[in-house]
């Protein structure tokens, strides 16, 4: 949890980012510009719903002023940077797992690279969202809910992430795909 200085260090490079006067974003979040100085200097935490009236004054997701690790607006992440993850179940080895984007203030999706999936299942939680899986190599069986999907190169596959899912690798080629989700559906780097 973010402590209220820094919270209201966020609040005012937002308001500063965007021009606005105190009075402004006083008169967008029906509140006083003393109020909103004393959360910008952080001798006060504002209200949930104090935050939320801010958040709308400024057209900043509220989540962007309490989210532990503060991110870019953009977010670039070369190759070489990217953070792997490998994917165990016991002491195999399930996949490789390359984390193509960080995130950014508020984000949800993330895009991630799948490299050498076993023939074991890559299960993720039903989460909120959606998911998109774009098969660059190799064939893959997707199980959503009940229903199976067999995937090969070149195809995709979109569903409701709140359905139980999961994927498998068909055949021994090595296997290479793009998974877009939601932050929730993805293991952390």
């Amino acid at each position: 949890m973010l402590d209220k200085a820094e919270l209201g260090r966020r609040v005012k490079l937002e308001r500063l980012a965007r021009g606005m006067t105190l009075k402004q974003v006083a008169d967008g979040s029906r509140m006083s510009p003393t109020h909103i100085s004393e959360i910008e200097r952080g001798r006060t935490s504002p209200t949930v719903g104090a935050l939320l009236r801010i958040a709308r004054a400024l057209s900043t997701p509220a989540t962007y002023f309490v989210e532990e690790e503060q991110l870019p607006s953009v977010s670039v992440v070369r190759k070489h940077e990217r953070p792997h993850h490998v994917v165990r179940d016991g002491d195999k080895t399930v996949a490789e797992v390359d984390f193509l984007t960080t995130g950014i203030p508020a984000g949800r999706l993330r895009v991630v690279e799948l490299q050498d999936i076993e023939s074991g299942p890559l299960q993720t939680r039903p989460h909120e969202g959606e998911e998109i899986l774009i098969v660059e190599s190799g064939k893959l069986k997707i199980i959503v809910g009940g229903d199976e999907y067999e995937l090969g190169p070149g195809d995709c596959i979109q569903f409701r992430a709140s359905v139980p899912h999961r994927i498998e690798k068909l055949g021994s080629d090595g296997t290479r795909a793009f998974w877009v989700t939601t932050s929730e559906g993805v293991l952390s780097p």
